[in-house]
């Protein structure tokens, strides 16, 4: 190989070089999650028998921090509602969480995570089926597991799919049955189970590596 030949050669090396430096991001500090869910599974485990839910839609949103270390720490407000395979209404769940997320393969192009979650939730139900009604509402305790994967598609943003186990036990319904002039009120406990995959985008506000 000539010197010349070799000079290129070293030039063209150095260009790959500094382009794959470019494409490497950044996987620390703040960032911003978006995420819409669709159910696959969950009811109302209750102590008379199960409310079984129909699959809907949902809305998750997070603000977070990612450590060098590979765990992210996170705060998350979330939405569902499905309506009752069963009888007539549906149930609703708000609910606020703090997760903590450890991220595998961070500087790969595909990024494998498990999480886990602990909060408080607003469940809401109603319906009515033959002389039964309800229509309550109860905060309870809550807690959620979470696997996935992450796909980079930019410096700044990834692209999330994942699955999310979510309960939140423990809650209570009140109703009534009807009967004649003088209905009969009743109370039932209740544990609220949700299953859902999620698709979503992850906004990393840090700057590139």
């Amino acid at each position: 190989m000539t010197i010349r030949k070799f000079g290129r050669a070293a030039v063209l090396a150095t260009l790959l070089a500094s382009a794959a430096v470019g494409i490497a991001w950044a996987a620390d500090g703040w960032y911003a999650r978006l995420d819409a869910g669709y159910s696959v599974d969950g009811g109302l485990k209750t102590s008379t028998g199960d409310l079984n839910f129909d699959n809907d839609w949902s809305g998750h949103a997070g603000l977070g921090y990612a450590f060098s270390n590979g765990f992210r720490v996170e705060g998350e407000g979330a939405y569902r509602q499905n309506g009752l395979s069963d009888i007539d209404g549906d149930a609703k769940a708000t609910s606020a969480m703090a997760n903590l997320y450890y991220d595998f393969n961070r500087d790969g192009s595909i990024r494998p995570y498990v999480g886990v979650g602990v909060g408080a939730a607003k469940i809401d139900v109603s319906g009515a089926g033959g002389p039964i009604t309800f229509d309550d509402s109860d905060t309870v305790a809550a807690y959620q597991g979470m696997a996935g994967v992450a796909f980079p598609l930019s410096d700044r943003v990834d692209l999330d799919v994942g699955y999310r186990y979510f309960k939140a036990p423990g809650g209570s319904i009140s109703g009534q049955i009807s009967s004649g002039d003088a209905p009969i009120p009743f109370t039932i406990d209740g544990d609220y189970e949700h299953q859902a995959v999620l698709v979503g985008l992850r906004f990393k506000f840090g700057a590139a590596a």
